[in-house]
């Protein structure tokens, strides 16, 4: 799904739209599965009485991957691999259920649908026009998919489609996206958020509960929005590239439920930003990804704050992607360009992973359910 950062708009694009690269036809899933992840326990905490539960989608990038169209991996569980192919976003509902974003052909897709940590598909949610870029579904299974669709030979289209929970067909398209959209989430009201970006400095469109016309439009302290999340307080918290020929670097920006005006933007400590996520007390923890100043890291802020609380070193080499379970531990997704890929998960308030699992193939997707 993410691929390490290149130079200027293509590396925001690649943030924004981490699947525009890439495609393949149609491939018969293969005879068997790749054997689970593979894990190393930390020192501390070893014997933690629950185990850490995520699905990792992967794309092979080898020919001699044993499932070349890309799987679903669960932690220290079985292999999806049936209706997977090029998988690129995941999300679960509140019953469990995920749902895989799929890039089925150079500019289309679908998203397949299976039960709580299973391998055999409920329905594939057909409709989707373009790839999908985004998905977020509600606790009843209501969803949501943006997508990126290609116009002519170099022009592209954001799209959005909402599905009814059980549905296989669109119910509406969402309106007023960017060509480049993606990052949508949901806060505790309902409302649905989406970055969008096309010319500097883009813009987040908010959809109030149930609507697929925007009803406002956040520009103020936006600059190139590539990752989004949402307080439990309902809090909207962007990260901005800021691509732009003055920019400083990236910065996190802090919106209140309901406005259009940021209360809180932080800068320090941050460094080609990647993503941001929010823990249950509503501290901000931003993945950055190693430049030439600076190694990689995650930077904690407690709640209200905008000075480093502190940094997470150990287990990172190339954050991509956040995720909190619903007992605070923190998952993170390294995927270096020439390394191995690997899932590190901590203890709620911990700086050293408890649990690292060495993926197979390059990282596409993370989904923990809550």
């Amino acid at each position: 799904m993410i691929e390490v950062r290149v130079k200027l708009l293509t590396t925001a694009l690649i943030v924004i739209c981490p699947m525009v690269s890439g495609c393949g036809a149609t491939i018969p899933a293969p005879a068997s599965a790749p054997p689970s992840l593979a894990s190393t326990i930390g020192t501390t905490r070893a014997s933690e009485a629950e185990r850490p539960f995520a699905y990792v989608a992967e794309i092979c990038r080898s020919s001699s991957c044993a499932s070349p169209s890309g799987f679903v991996q669960m932690l220290g569980g079985p292999t999806i691999t049936e209706d997977i192919e090029n998988p690129s976003v995941l999300t679960t509902d509140g019953a469990g259920n995920l749902y895989v974003g799929n890039s089925t052909t150079s500019n289309g897709g679908d998203v397949s649908v299976y039960a709580a940590k299973s391998v055999k598909p409920l329905r594939i949610l057909s409709g989707i026009i373009g790839r999908p870029t985004g998905l977020v579904a509600n606790a009843a299974g209501r969803l949501v998919v943006v997508a990126q669709d290609r116009v002519g030979c170099c022009g592209f289209e954001g799209t959005g489609a909402i599905y009814a929970p059980g549905a296989t067909e669109p119910r509406r398209h969402l309106k007023d996206l960017a060509p480049f959209a993606g990052s949508p989430v949901l806060d505790k009201f309902g409302n649905l958020y989406v970055a969008n970006f096309d010319v500097f400095p883009g813009w987040v469109s908010v959809y109030h509960r149930g609507q697929h016309v925007p009803t406002r439009f956040i520009q103020k302290g936006i600059g190139l929005p590539t990752a989004l999340a949402v307080a439990p307080n309902g809090d909207l918290v962007v990260g901005n590239g800021l691509f732009s020929l003055s920019s400083k670097g990236s910065d996190v920006v802090v919106y209140p439920a309901g406005k259009s005006l940021p209360s809180l933007t932080i800068t320090a400590g941050l460094q080609s930003l990647y993503d941001v996520a929010v823990d249950a007390d509503g501290n901000i923890y931003v993945a950055n990804v190693r430049n030439q100043k600076a190694r990689a890291s995650i930077t904690v802020y407690r709640k209200g704050h905008t000075n480093v609380w502190r940094s997470i070193h150990s287990g990172i080499t190339a954050p991509v992607r956040l995720a909190f379970d619903s007992s605070g531990r923190l998952y993170v997704a390294n995927a270096p360009n020439k390394q191995t890929n690997t899932i590190a998960v901590y203890a709620a308030g911990g700086s050293t992973p408890v649990r690292t699992y060495t993926l197979k193939e390059d990282f596409s997707g993370l989904a923990v359910p809550r």
